[in-house]
């Protein structure tokens, strides 16, 4: 072997560091996008439970009666639920229980985007 074919050539050395450096910025960004999901899923997950929750509370802690309620929850998301009576005031007069439609929904802010979850149910009171 001479001298002249030992080792590498300065352009197959800025090659394969250009080719490293296209991998490293690929692998980064599959790596953020799936942390950024991730993080997204998670307050989905969360909102979701809140929102399931709050339904489940009213007609116990939250009396079941005609009207809107907001709040605040400990880790910054909002909640706001809205009860309304259900059918017509001549169909109302005939049941033997009053029926309402509650909706029930929490919101959240990711950077400048404001996000939120509802969820909608029928429930009877008391006579």
């Amino acid at each position: 072997m001479s001298e002249r074919e030992r080792g590498f050539t300065l352009i197959e050395m800025l090659v394969a560091l250009a080719i490293l450096s296209v991998s490293l910025a690929v692998i980064l960004e599959v790596i953020s996008s799936t942390m950024d999901r991730v993080r997204q899923q998670r307050e989905d997950s969360v909102a979701a439970s809140l929102v399931q929750s709050l339904l489940a509370r009213v007609g116990g802690d939250i009396p079941l009666q005609e009207g809107e309620r907001d709040g605040v929850y400990s880790n910054g998301y909002r909640w706001h639920l809205r009860v309304t009576p259900f059918g017509s005031a001549d169909d109302r007069k005939s049941w033997p229980v009053p029926a309402y439609i509650v909706q029930a929904s929490v919101t959240w802010r990711d950077g400048a985007r404001e996000h939120d979850d509802t969820l909608t149910t029928l429930r009877t009171g008391s006579p």
